[in-house]
Parts: structure tokens; sequence; C-alpha cells
């Protein structure tokens, strides 16, 4: 947006927000057994910043009325397949990771931890779509950040955060919605930090604690193949949901991709080493993402990382 600007961005954001996720899309995904739709979203969703300090129009930006298609999912969709909406805030001001999920100014720099003010845009963003859909029969709550990554000493400010969510969502709006918490990206396991001890009940309820669990970086053919991926699955990485002790494990993304050509026989038992592990996770699990790009723009029908692909081709069955 940027470099579009406004003028021109705007209509190619609303086409694809038009086109991209449909109502279609929620009648398909509700027709493969499906119950839960993991939307991710920005802090400028909100269309406010009332932080202190400098840079309270950043969310001004990017191209207005996200807010729209977000109420028509969990207002209309959603509701009408019996689907519950778990909104993920991938987008924190300043980037709570660096990475380009996360819309920083500056590709690899992190600063919503060091800035009070981007935490308390965040805490007020959580408290408003909170508000906004509480009564909403779809509505199952909110992942309250995704994919934090910085140093330990970060850790509290981290922990503090969601603490804070929590006391503004039940407290001044009175909600009981699902909240998840993410460690830290590489506190992912269940001997990392504290985090196993971490707003647990009866202080807090309706918490659940977020893994991203995939099989593409760190897996190379340097060191792996298709048959030892599925081994150390089977043997070694399904014990990590085993031996967990904290709130219930919500695998919020998941995917088939790797960095092999896997033919389909290998795929399936691929698939099926991580759907028999996940169903340890007893917050259950979303699959990173129902639909997929290739370059040029259209939708791939092959790729891994589209579940409606995966699905098509009998590579999913749970």
């Amino acid at each position: 947006m940027q470099y579009l600007g406004h003028e021109k961005g705007d209509p190619q954001f609303d086409e694809h927000r038009r086109t991209f996720i449909t109502e279609e899309d929620f009648q398909n995904i509700s027709a493969a057994g499906l119950n839960t739709v993991r939307i991710p979203i920005g802090y400028w969703i909100v269309g406010f910043d009332h932080s202190w300090g400098n840079g309270t129009d950043t969310w001004k930006v990017y191209a207005p009325d996200a807010l729209d298609y977000l109420d028509k999912a969990i207002r209309e969709w959603a509701p009408a397949q019996n689907i519950l909406v778990l909104i993920s805030f991938h987008a924190a001001k300043g980037s709570q990771n660096g990475n380009d999920n996360s819309s920083p100014e500056t590709l690899g720099e992190t600063n919503w931890f060091a800035h009070q003010e981007n935490i308390n845009n965040t805490l007020d963003a959580v408290e408003f779509l909170a508000n906004r859909y509480k009564n909403e029969t779809a509505f199952l709550g909110i992942g309250l950040l995704n994919e934090p990554q910085s140093n330990a000493s970060d850790v509290p400010i981290l922990q503090q955060y969601y603490k804070d969510a929590y006391v503004r969502i039940r407290n001044n709006v009175g909600s009981d919605c699902l909240l998840t918490v993410m460690p830290m990206l590489w506190q992912q396991g269940p001997y990392d930090g504290n985090w196993a001890t971490f707003m647990l009940p009866p202080d807090y309820y309706n918490m659940r604690h977020e893994w991203h669990d995939y099989h593409v970086w760190g897996f190379g053919a340097d060191k792996w193949t298709p048959d030892k991926i599925i081994t150390w699955i089977n043997s070694v990485e399904t014990k990590y949901y085993d031996e967990w002790k904290g709130n219930g494990i919500f695998v919020g993304e998941w995917c088939i991709a790797s960095q092999f050509d896997m033919d389909d026989k290998t795929l399936k038992r691929f698939a099926d080493a991580q759907i028999k592990m996940f169903k340890k996770a007893v917050g259950g699990w979303t699959y990173w993402t129902w639909k997929y790009y290739e370059y040029p723009l259209a939708v791939d029908t092959k790729s891994e990382w589209s579940m409606k692909a995966m699905i098509q081709r009998g590579m999913l069955v749970w």
C-alpha cells in the first residue's frame, strides 16, 4: 500500500477480499467436516489507534474496510455452516516478530516489545474485537498474538501482555471467549521456560496454549528423508504432546508441505502421522492455509500449503 497508494491499492485489496475467500469456501469447509476457521488480522482492522506516542496514524496506510469482511465471516457465513471463528492477531503494531506475516515497517525489525504504546494498541484492539463479537454465536475467541519472536529478556513483557489482555476481555468486556497464548517461537516445546505453569486454572479459564508445528524448516535433505521425518513424528515428536503439562495445546498452524517432492503414498503417510499426533492436542488444530496463491496470481490446486487442494487430492483424512 505504501507503493500503490489508496487510489490504486484500495480497489485491488477490495477485489481480493471479495473473491479469495467467499461464502462458498465456508460451505466447502463445513462439507469437509471441519468446525473451526482461524482468521488472521492486523492491528489496522479496528480503524483507530488510541495509544500515546508517535505513529498513531500508521494504520491509515493500510487498505480500509477489512472489518466489513470479518463481520460477514463471523455474523453470516460461519453461523450458517455451524462453523466457529478464532481471530488470530497476526500483525501487531511495531511487529512482534519482524517477519512479513506481521507487516513490519522494515522487514526483520521487531519493535512491539520495546514500546509500550505498541502493546497498548494491541490491548485496545483485542478488547475492541472481543466486545464487537461477544454475542455472536460463531465467535470462538482470539489468538492474542501470532508467533512472537524476541530474546529471553522480553518473555516477561509478552506474558504481562497476555495477562493484561485477559483482564481486559474478561473484566472490561465480560466475555468468556476462548483465548490462546503463544510462547516465543523458540520456546515451543514441553520443556521451554515457565509456560507450562502460565495462566492456569482456577485463576484463569478457557485458555489454550498455541503451538505451530511445521516440518518444512529444519527438515532439509542434508539430514532428513521423508521416512526419517515420519519416523521422528511417530517416535519422538508425539511425546512432546504427551509430556506437556500446561493448558491444553491448540495447534494453530500446520501443513503437509515439506522440502521434498513426495509421491502420493508417502505424502499420505506424512499427513496421517501428523493428524494422529495432533489428536493429542486437546485444543484441536487449524491448517495453514485453506487456499494458497501461486504466481502468477492464481489459486494453486496442487500445493501442500492448500488444505482445500489436499482434501480434493485425498491426502487429508481425519
